[in-house]
């Protein structure tokens, strides 16, 4: 699936797969290795595969979790300054285990509410399974640099969410763009930009 990829890039996304597997954290319920690469990694990156031209200098995922988009994203792009945010301190510092482990110098861990962060902003901020589309607008609007936008990893609720939110996208100016997957994962990556 990863063989376009470089073997700096195959092998960085095999060592966060075993460091994951092997977490005192329970990380992810999904543990074959066929499932963790397309349900985890490929669906971390699928967006900026398909959407190559982004220009982005710093990225902040929130709700991190696992280290799910971020630390895929880090491996992805090495250039690209990540900010991974999560609230719960164990999730924290696995990632920040997993930071020293895989040699990721692009990467910063910090254990916090999105909306408490000071001093943080980005291009472009990731959500992944982090609140529905109003409520991450909310919360994360801090974040995001006044030409940034928000890349949203969505479920099969995104038109309501997308209802609901419809006054704060119009406020803000925001146009928005869907990717839909269906194979080899179901997936709708919800782009919000200025």
């Amino acid at each position: 699936m990863f063989q376009d990829f470089d073997s700096r890039v195959r092998d960085k996304f095999d060592s966060l797969y075993h460091l994951v597997m092997n977490s005192p954290v329970n990380v992810t319920a999904i543990k074959e290795p066929a499932d963790f690469a397309t349900k985890h990694i490929l669906d971390s990156i699928y967006f900026f595969m398909k959407t190559p031209t982004l220009n982005m200098k710093k990225i902040v995922d929130i709700g991190s979790g696992g280290g799910f988009p971020g630390l895929v994203l880090a491996i992805y792009y090495p250039d690209v300054e990540l900010t991974l945010v999560d609230s719960v301190g164990k999730k924290c510092k696995f990632m920040e285990d997993c930071v020293i482990k895989l040699g990721l110098k692009n990467v910063k861990v910090i254990n916090s509410r999105a909306e408490q962060l000071v001093g943080v902003k980005a291009d472009l901020v990731t959500a992944r399974g982090v609140g529905t589309v109003k409520e991450v607008l909310k919360f994360s609007e801090n974040l995001v640099k006044p030409k940034g936008g928000w890349l949203m990893y969505k479920g099969e609720k995104l038109e309501a969410e997308l209802a609901e939110a419809k006054h704060i996208i119009e406020e803000r100016g925001l146009k928005s763009e869907i990717m839909r997957i269906e194979q080899p994962f179901t997936r709708s990556y919800l782009h919000l930009h200025r």
